[in-house]
């Protein structure tokens, strides 16, 4: 029984090698691998990031569903890209409603969230919130990276950074940096940005 377990595991692995890394053909790990609601078998993503810059005609409109955390990118109601996030954490929801980008910077830095580093640039604290975490003394603090910031709504904007997956963001909608930097660039001031569950 045990010879039987371990060549069902050799085949296993040598046919997700010989399959290669572009093709997901192995089975998907069931939900209840994953007990967080939101985490997904990274094999899943495979095919769920694209943008077709050629196609559709007519106004952009991005579309970000909380539900599934992905965000749609359209052009004259035409389905052009796509893109999976990571939106706002409990305590830290993303606001549902219909917006319009205001603003664009190809390097940002969080005023508010970041880390307190020495004068050498140590990281003395990490994952701050300069409201309610006080400054070690002789610190500074260095906001978090915001790459190709679009600005949404206020505070919450969409920017690369981690997608684990799940909701993780303090309300901001996080894209994986070479998605972020693709939406950033065909994505003009004034665009309808809508937010759903």
């Amino acid at each position: 029984m045990q010879n039987r377990r371990s060549l069902t595991k050799i085949l296993s692995i040598t046919a997700v090698l010989l399959l290669g890394s572009g093709t997901l053909l192995a089975p998907v790990a069931q939900a209840r691998d994953y007990p967080h609601p939101y985490q997904r078998h990274p094999s899943m993503y495979n095919g769920s990031a694209w943008f077709r810059p050629d196609a559709g005609g007519g106004a952009a409109h991005i579309r970000i569903d909380l539900s599934d955390q992905m965000a749609y990118y359209y052009r004259g109601g035409q389905l052009v890209g796509m893109s999976p996030v990571s939106t706002g954490k409990p305590g830290h929801r993303t606001p549902t409603g219909t917006f319009r980008i205001s603003e664009k910077k190809v390097n940002h830095r969080s005023n508010l969230y970041g880390h307190y580093v020495s004068p050498r640039g140590y990281v003395m604290r990490s994952n701050v919130d300069v409201r309610r975490d006080r400054r070690p003394p002789g610190a500074v603090f260095r906001g978090a990276s915001m790459d190709f910031m679009m600005r949404v709504n206020g505070a919450i904007t969409m920017h690369a950074g981690r997608v684990p997956g799940w909701p993780d963001s303090h309300g901001c909608i996080r894209l994986p940096w070479h998605m972020a930097k693709i939406f950033f660039a065909h994505t003009p001031v004034g665009t309808k940005v809508s937010i759903v569950h």
